[in-house]
């Protein structure tokens, strides 16, 4: 073994011993939406509640029986263009591309859209491309791991604001904008957190846009698009603020069922991404058949109202079983996502444990992909679960935490 070699297997035995070591746990899909680890004999059915496919659409052959359009979108996809076979700039751009484009611009009232092929690839290269002197970037401190990569690699003067604190983003705003080095305020957030699941105050973002000359807003709505509004194009359609976010980040990794994202943006600022963004540049595009499918998901999801009505439900039904923990266990439900905060890895996974027992797989959350002390099981809604799932689900943990 080369000394390299040693010493990565000195870091892997410190991890294992920490119980902080990552593992990749296969699973195969079954019918009526289970799951199963692969490694079981034999194969238990399971409810994944790990799952950010929160309208139930990855499984198109499956779900579309009675949706007529997207059954007909999906047998009119080309087999053909299975790869793209470059990146856009060279010989990847497909007029599909353009379409989704300008169909994603004229939902999000937008002036334009650009494509990527994660939103990690949208939020590590976007910051980068459009650094201007004299730009200063304010942070929530929980946005998500990419948004901090494109920060730092974007090589701004940064900070963070408290966690959805107006107060202290306002005073940091006042700070930045009355020097004259500053010429340019980027406040970054999410509409919805992916690890407590509560909501952003966006509009209270909007007024201090308005407030404050130098300030525009990144807002990215990884886990409110296809969810939130009544067309499914996020919180800030539900709050009426679309046209108000300079740069309104997406993904199609997530509700829509598929992979990819998107930025949602002026025509000067899409240019600009196409000339300098080197996670689009550097990449081979999306295979133009993913492109196409998504294109047909996203003119379609202003008809899975029923759909966001039934998550609405499973929401509401596991807030009312949860009520009786404590708000430091259970924080009052904002959304589909809901944390159960363990404190502890040990007890993060002994509940992980105790569920999968019961027939639900959900992977515990450690840090420090969460502070330590918060370690969590997040509990992911979507809308192929059932309500018997989430009462029997809801019976589990009362009777584990009691």
């Amino acid at each position: 073994m080369s000394h390299f070699e040693s010493h990565i297997e000195q870091i892997i035995a410190t991890l294992r011993d920490e119980q902080a070591l990552r593992t990749l746990t296969p699973i195969a899909a079954l019918a009526d939406g289970r799951y199963s680890l692969l490694a079981d004999e034999p194969q238990q059915p399971l409810v994944n509640l790990n799952s950010n496919d929160y309208l139930a659409l990855h499984d198109a052959t499956c779900h579309f029986a009675g949706e007529t359009d997207l059954t007909n979108s999906l047998e009119r996809l080309s087999a053909k263009d299975l790869g793209s076979t470059s990146s856009r700039l060279l010989s990847g751009d497909r007029k599909e591309m353009h379409q989704l484009e300008q169909c994603i611009a004229h939902s999000l009232r937008h002036e334009s859209a650009l494509l990527f092929n994660s939103g990690y690839h949208a939020n590590a290269g976007i910051l980068p491309a459009l650094k201007l002197p004299g730009m200063v970037v304010l942070a929530d401190k929980l946005i998500h791991a990419s948004m901090i990569d494109g920060i730092r690699l974007s090589g701004l003067p940064f900070e963070r604001f408290r966690h959805n604190d107006v107060t202290n983003l306002q005073r940091l705003i006042e700070k930045h904008h009355s020097s004259e080095s500053c010429q340019h305020i980027i406040v970054m957030a999410e509409s919805i957190y992916s690890m407590d699941g509560d909501l952003a105050p966006l509009q209270a973002f909007v007024d201090l846009k308005r407030a404050y000359p130098k300030v525009a807003l990144y807002i990215d709505e990884a886990h409110a698009i296809g969810v939130r509004g009544a067309h499914g194009y996020g919180l800030c359609e539900e709050l009426g603020l679309l046209s108000e976010i300079d740069l309104l980040v997406g993904t199609f990794g997530k509700a829509l069922g598929s992979m990819g994202a998107y930025v949602a943006c002026s025509e000067a600022v899409r240019t600009l991404l196409i000339t300098r963004c080197r996670s689009l540049i550097y990449s081979t595009m999306l295979p133009p058949l993913i492109v196409q499918w998504v294109l047909a998901i996203w003119q379609a999801l202003p008809t899975f109202s029923g759909r966001r009505a039934h998550l609405l439900s499973l929401q509401q039904e596991l807030a009312t079983q949860l009520a009786t923990l404590p708000s430091q266990i259970v924080p009052t439900p904002e959304s589909h996502i809901l944390p159960i905060i363990c404190g502890s890895r040990e007890r993060a996974r002994a509940l992980a444990q105790a569920l999968l027992h019961e027939g639900y797989f959900i992977r515990p959350i450690m840090s420090p992909t969460v502070p330590a002390g918060s370690e969590r099981l997040r509990i992911s809604l979507t809308a192929g679960l059932s309500s018997s799932d989430v009462k029997r689900l809801c019976q589990v943990i009362l009777a584990h935490l009691a």
